[in-house]
């Protein structure tokens, strides 16, 4: 296998690695609304924010699978990641400030290889029209 075809396997398998870890932040939210809200409001978020939340995570996850919309994905993720690592770093218990904390490095690794894969593809350009 050369270099691109290994680097196409790392970003599918990062991609379903970050799929599965945000699965397990999403899920609980959606399971147990009231608990969610509780703990949102208890840190200074309105009560509407963790089905919102998570509704931007899916879109985010569902754009990590669309190649032109692949780095804006990663970036949404980056963005509500580093949030929630903030939060849970202020808020306590701060160990829990580790699992976002990983998703959020996964996602810049993956940002990474897909913009180098982006920058390393074959440029098409089109065939001239003939005389």
């Amino acid at each position: 296998m050369g270099r691109t075809q290994w680097q196409s396997v790392v970003i599918v398998a990062l991609r379903l690695v970050i799929a599965f870890l945000f699965y397990a932040a999403i899920a609980p939210k959606f399971r147990n609304p009231g608990m969610w809200a509780h703990y949102f409001t208890t840190w200074g978020y309105p009560a509407w924010s963790p089905p919102v939340v998570s509704t931007i995570e899916i879109v985010g996850l569902v754009t990590l699978w669309i190649p032109a919309l692949a780095l804006w994905g990663c970036a949404v993720l980056m963005v509500t990641t580093a949030g929630a690592t903030g939060t849970w770093l202020l808020n306590g218990p701060r160990l829990v400030a580790l699992f976002p904390g990983i998703i959020f490095v996964l996602l810049a690794v993956l940002a990474s290889l897909q913009a180098r894969a982006r920058r390393d593809a074959p440029v098409k350009r089109p065939q001239p029209l003939p005389n």
